[in-house]
């Protein structure tokens, strides 16, 4: 009887419930591990987008506005990290790797920004509506 249960129920789950985020265009948000030959440029933890808590530093979102928070662990001369919140304007089939710059010479203030960003191929070959950014 179970099976016939489990299999009715199936049936009944929209399609749009089960749709995983590589059924429409993604975007990936993502922290750079390579070490950057600026002091001033930090490493950082994508902790959430949305509000919504991020594994491993890496997120898997749709287009659109986001609202990323990174941690910058503690630095020489700090005993606690800190956080930002910035505003992302996230394009279809994007990668965005982002960083922080530190602004004063002390290096305890810092504003995240976007070190690079490049097109996700798998995406653009994928969705056609994919766009390269400008």
């Amino acid at each position: 009887m179970k099976p016939l249960l489990t299999a009715s129920l199936l049936l009944v789950i929209p399609a749009a419930a089960v749709a995983g985020p590589y059924d429409r265009p993604w975007v990936v948000i993502t922290n750079d591990t390579a070490p950057s030959g600026d002091p001033k440029v930090h490493s950082v933890v994508v902790s959430r987008v949305d509000g919504d808590i991020v594994v491993k530093s890496r997120a898997t979102v749709g287009p659109g506005l986001r609202v990323v928070t990174v941690d910058l662990p503690p630095r020489k001369g700090a005993s606690l990290g800190t956080q930002e919140n910035f505003e992302l304007n996230a394009n279809p089939c994007m990668r965005y790797v982002v960083a922080a710059r530190s602004d004063g010479e002390a290096g305890q203030d810092w504003k995240p920004f976007v070190r690079s960003a490049g097109t996700i191929g798998e995406c653009l070959s994928k969705f056609k509506g994919g766009t390269v950014p400008k």
